[in-house]
């Protein structure tokens, strides 16, 4: 046997699993986004072709749509950093005991359905919820805030989806930092946040980089948390995908809607990696 085909026999289930997964159905998405909207009965036009569907995802409407999905990612990204790093921070420099305690406490709403965990947000975020009631109650307020059905409800949804993931990275890349480095300035006089700020943020920049990075190519596709803890005025791609082929029954914009999302996450995938290779290649030594 010609050594060279041993190793395309190792990887060739792979191969198969990924042709079968993620290239054919991505395929099969482009030629139905390529396809007529249907006219009355049915999902498309069959044996069709037009450039329609494409078309209309550059009026206001789609442009208001585009951005606003965008503009959602970057902002659950960034507040689920800023937190999840506090909560990575804590948990290193707490005991094994209450660092167990912290991870069931992240990862057990992981093992529920995240539409019980949406519409659980929704009993405690409602005007009649857990969060208004004890308000009203402690007399910080007379009567419920709005905190779902808004901008805020579908932040707050996604953002309480996202923290476990960013939580769990960042812990992973402040473990990898040795301790005796901080040991070391906090002998010669550095205080915990010059610790911080010299030696951990350094340290650790890279992989805060590639966790917001894969949090925004996470959180282009908010669904549950804009469909159900928000309003129409925060529509997000993936909703809109939901709309026109579920509601509406138009397969064709939907898929291309979805061919859309796609380039946008290949993106934003690719353009932070360039970043981070060119602009910081001294953390990377």
């Amino acid at each position: 046997m010609n050594k060279k085909l041993i190793p395309l026999i190792f990887i060739s289930p792979a191969l198969s699993l990924i042709t079968l997964t993620i290239i054919a159905p991505l395929i099969l998405m482009i030629r139905v986004s390529l396809l007529k909207p249907p006219e009355g009965t049915g999902f498309y036009i069959p044996d069709t072709f037009s450039l329609q569907n494409y078309q209309s995802l550059f009026d206001t409407y789609g442009i208001n749509i585009l951005f606003n999905t965008i503009i959602f990612a970057f902002e659950v990204s960034s507040f689920s950093l800023l937190i999840g790093l506090i909560i990575a921070l804590i948990m290193r420099n707490i005991s094994n005991h209450f660092r167990i305690i912290c991870f069931t406490c992240l990862l057990l709403p992981k093992f529920i359905s995240p539409l019980i965990v949406v519409f659980g947000l929704q009993r405690i975020l409602g005007n009649h919820g857990l969060l208004n009631e004890s308000l009203i109650t402690m007399h910080l307020t007379k009567e419920p805030l709005d905190l779902i059905r808004n901008h805020f409800g579908a932040l707050t949804g996604e953002i309480y989806l996202t923290i476990p993931f960013i939580t769990l990275f960042l812990f992973s890349q402040l473990m990898n930092i040795d301790e005796g480095i901080h040991n070391a300035a906090t002998g010669l006089g550095a205080s915990p946040y010059q610790v911080f700020r010299k030696i951990t943020l350094p340290m650790c920049f890279p992989g805060i980089l590639i966790t917001w990075q894969l949090s925004i190519a996470w959180n282009l596709g908010s669904f549950l948390g804009p469909l159900f803890l928000g309003n129409p005025s925060n529509t997000t791609i993936s909703c809109e995908i939901y709309h026109q082929a579920f509601e509406i029954g138009n397969w064709p914009l939907a898929a291309t809607w979805g061919v859309l999302m796609g380039a946008i996450i290949m993106t934003f995938l690719l353009i932070p990696r360039l970043t981070i290779s060119f602009i910081f290649k001294e953390y990377l030594k």
